[in-house]
């Protein structure tokens, strides 16, 4: 797939490096030259460009790109002028992100379907890992929903899903069961 990312800071840049990574197609703009600098032999491309400017905007490839994500984090006012401009002149699906609930709600009342909260969102899942035990990773689904990796407290070694009594004690459900695998470099050595 092919990304626009706009916005280079912490988020942008970590979404656009794990996106190439995976193997897309990414040009990353940002209106500072050394921002633009230090990614640009790290994503497919990048531009410095203010992508408050109509006419830039315009000279960006959003025909031949499957996603636009803004990711301009500080600036509220650009963030909103550029989706805009990006709602006027790009037909591909946009992703904005917003920092704070009036932000949100200006992009919602622009149209935009697919509003992140990458702050938000993260302290929400760093919050379930501190206050369930054992926890390692956990997906929000919404307030009352979800998804959390832990670890097997001492407790139920050896004993079945239906002896452990999750679902009677806690009411939660089990949605998968990863087993640890012995693994072994290339020497035969326990790794």
């Amino acid at each position: 797939m092919k990304f626009i990312i706009i916005g280079l800071g912490n988020f942008g840049s970590t979404l656009g490096l794990r996106l190439v990574e995976d193997g897309h197609e990414v040009l990353g703009v940002d209106e500072n030259l050394s921002i633009v600098n230090l990614f640009q032999d790290k994503l497919t491309h990048t531009i410095c460009m203010d992508a408050t400017d109509e006419l830039a905007v315009q000279r960006l490839p959003l025909s031949d790109t499957d996603v636009v994500i803004i990711s301009i984090g500080e600036d509220i006012g650009a963030s909103v002028t550029t989706t805009a401009l990006l709602k006027k002149y790009c037909s591909t699906k946009i992703i904005s992100r917003a920092i704070s609930p009036v932000h949100h709600t200006i992009l919602e009342a622009m149209g935009i379907e697919d509003i992140i909260h990458p702050e938000a969102d993260f302290a929400d899942q760093l919050a379930t890992r501190l206050i369930v035990d054992g926890a390692l990773r956990a997906l929000v689904l919404d307030k009352k929903f979800e998804i959390v990796e832990a670890s097997l407290p001492a407790g139920l070694e050896g004993k079945t899903v239906g002896e452990a009594g999750l679902r009677e004690r806690y009411d939660v459900s089990i949605v998968t069961i990863l087993k640890k695998q012995e693994r072994r470099n290339l020497l035969g050595v326990k790794v």
